[in-house]
């Protein structure tokens, strides 16, 4: 229970054991004045009916505000729960949208390297002739090489 509850109804436990400790006196009649009209009445029914009234509606007023209370949380959770799946839609495009993107990076960056696995192929390839070219300098260069010392060492001599 909540305290402004168990405090009305302790409150009324003890109006309620006053009025039996004090029945005779509550049930004594008397002029009550009603600034109209007086009636001949025991005036501490009259005072009990009226605390009573009070607190049926106190009871009814705390309920009324509890009953808006619950009623103004289940529409924020909703609104909640509203904003959480909007975010949730929201995150969930962006990661579509940058999955999309890095697919067509990756599908750009696949091209490239292709591209640059056929060039190297090309390279790897004119390597090749170059090196075809090299050694059939280096053979060339090496039979007119050693014919070119062949003769200075023979003029050396021959001097």
């Amino acid at each position: 229970m909540k305290p402004h509850t168990i405090t009305m109804v302790g409150l009324l436990f003890l109006v309620l054991l006053f009025a039996a400790l004090n029945w005779q006196l509550f049930a004594q009649s008397g002029a009550v004045n009603f600034v109209l009209y007086r009636v001949e009445a025991p005036l501490g029914l009259i005072m009990l009916a009226i605390v009573g009234i009070m607190s049926v509606l106190y009871t009814f007023f705390i309920g009324r505000l509890e009953l808006a209370s619950l009623l103004q949380e289940r529409k924020q959770s909703k609104a909640l729960e509203e904003a959480r799946d909007l975010a949730a839609r929201s995150e969930k495009s962006r990661i579509t949208e940058l999955e999309a993107n890095l697919g067509g990076r990756i599908d750009a960056c696949s091209g490239k390297i292709d591209a640059l696995e056929q060039q190297t192929g090309q390279l790897l390839a004119r390597f090749d002739e170059l090196e075809k070219v090299v050694d059939r300098l280096a053979a060339r260069f090496d039979e007119e090489g050693v014919y070119i010392v062949r003769q200075q060492e023979d003029d050396e001599k021959n001097n």
